[in-house]
């Protein structure tokens, strides 16, 4: 039997993106470290692998998700917010398999309410590097380092600021995967990367042509050399000098097959100034050498923003110096019987991570007060938990999909402030009434003549009013 033909507007809209969900993007690596701990397989992931679909309340009762079948009511109207991810629309048994997205998608509210921005990551793991991102965090939509259409020059000269390379990360593949590769990607292109030689090469001793012309005072140029002049006898010695410059053959080859960048310790970077000749070193210092370049963009989709150099404005107390703190709850306390000298503290629904510096989350400034009690010691009777607050500073997304948020000390004005407009303290009221002045008391003995009068009453001055009495002769 034929299937039943539709208009050709309707196939247009069926074959359209608008129209369709996208597919799926892959789930994030496994742990081995899970084969031998507890792994539920309902927890929750990285990140999203799927897209959150929504409808309105009152298509929400009648089950009109906008897909081929209704979706039962039973799982779906119990739920606060209506958000599903599907999984197969039209499945084997032909129903439609979906789940709830409230976790992802909330999740990502919460976030975009602490007004934070992406950060790039810093590029070592030094404490001047360290040191440095911290005071000074870099956005990830600058316009030198976000940027993907680029020339073989533009690649070149942003090597260690650009996130996307046609390349793989040589330290994240496994050995078969490097196999793989090398047979695949590379051993096919070796006619091609002598001819890359020998642009290299031309290029160098033109440069190396000009140099003596003008350390000998020639004011004419010498003419540029072009690959096709290069012999193979030179080629050879070339291939024969690379062998030992490791640093110069590395950075060709990674032009060549554009890798994404791979850091390295101080003391290998130190073996290019051991070479005869010339000292050369390894040019490359890219934030994303140590982890790997991002699956996606590095920020995420999940952040906007360039800055969080804005000013919040209160209604009552106008422009505020300092950013609101928000409430992070204290996931692991402190304890100095296990050398756990770090609180895990949870923010929006990640897990925070506190600075290596001497701040208030150190064991060495924890004292007897509020805040450090609740660092260290777990309250059962309390809803919810122990709680603090915590100033976000930035975030970042690494190679895996994970959002790290950095977090530090709040300060004790905005928190006073956050409490007010939550509804847990009084401070303005409180400051009124300190302010407010003391109504005049009235006199418990009231004579036929007083020399007080009632509060809000009009006395007219005499001599008999200021105390003096006045007899007439």
């Amino acid at each position: 039997m034929a299937g039943r033909s539709v208009s050709p507007g309707a196939a247009l809209l069926r074959s359209s993106r608008m129209f369709s969900m996208p597919a799926p993007i892959p789930a994030p690596p496994g742990d081995y470290s899970f084969a031998t701990k507890h792994y539920s397989p309902t927890a929750t992931i990285n990140h999203p692998t799927h897209l959150t679909v929504t409808t309105t309340s009152s298509s929400r009762v009648n089950g009109d998700w906008g897909f081929k079948r209704p979706l039962p009511l039973k799982t779906t109207t119990n739920t606060t917010y209506p958000l599903v991810r599907v999984r197969q629309v039209d499945s084997t048994e032909h129903v439609t398999d979906f789940q709830s997205a409230s976790d992802h998608t909330i999740t990502l509210l919460k976030f975009q309410e602490l007004n934070l921005p992406i950060s790039v990551p810093p590029a070592g793991s030094s404490a001047y590097e360290t040191e440095s991102y911290t005071r000074n965090p870099k956005s990830v939509f600058e316009e030198d380092s976000d940027v993907t259409a680029l020339d073989e020059q533009q690649k070149v000269e942003l090597a260690n600021k650009r996130w996307k390379f046609t390349g793989p990360w040589l330290a994240g593949m496994t050995d078969g995967d490097f196999s793989k590769f090398l047979e695949k990607k590379v051993r096919g292109r070796r006619p091609e990367f002598r001819a890359f030689l020998k642009e290299t090469l031309a290029a160098e001793m033109t440069a190396d042509q000009v140099q003596k012309a003008r350390e000998a005072g020639d004011a004419t140029e010498p003419p540029k050399i072009s690959p096709g002049e290069i012999t193979d006898a030179q080629l050879t010695n070339y291939l024969r000098e690379l062998r030992q410059e490791r640093m110069t053959l590395y950075n060709l080859v990674s032009r060549f097959l554009d890798l994404a960048p791979i850091a390295l310790a101080v003391e290998y970077r130190l073996l290019g100034s051991l070479a005869l000749g010339k000292p050369k070193e390894l040019s490359r210092g890219s934030p994303y050498g140590a982890n790997g370049p991002p699956i996606t963009h590095p920020s995420a989709g999940i952040s906007y923003l360039r800055t969080r150099n804005f000013q919040e404005n209160h209604p009552l107390y106008g422009p505020q110096k300092h950013h609101l703190p928000v409430e992070a709850r204290v996931l692991k306390p402190t304890n100095l019987s296990t050398h756990n000298f770090m609180p895990t503290i949870g923010v929006a629904g990640f897990v925070g991570s506190t600075l290596a510096q001497d701040t208030s989350f150190n064991a060495s400034k924890l004292r007897n007060s509020k805040f450090g009690k609740a660092l260290r010691d777990i309250e059962l009777d309390k809803y919810g938990g122990s709680k603090v607050y915590v100033q976000p500073t930035k975030a970042t997304v690494d190679s895996c999909g994970n959002v790290c948020i950095t977090i530090g000390e709040a300060d004790s004005q905005a928190e006073e402030v956050k409490k007010e407009m939550e509804g847990k303290s009084n401070v303005f009221e409180d400051e009124l009434k300190a302010l407010r002045e003391p109504e005049v008391p009235l006199n418990p003995r009231r004579p036929s003549i007083t020399f007080s009068a009632p509060p809000g009453s009009r006395v007219t001055g005499s001599a008999s009013s200021y105390g003096f009495r006045t007899t007439l002769t």
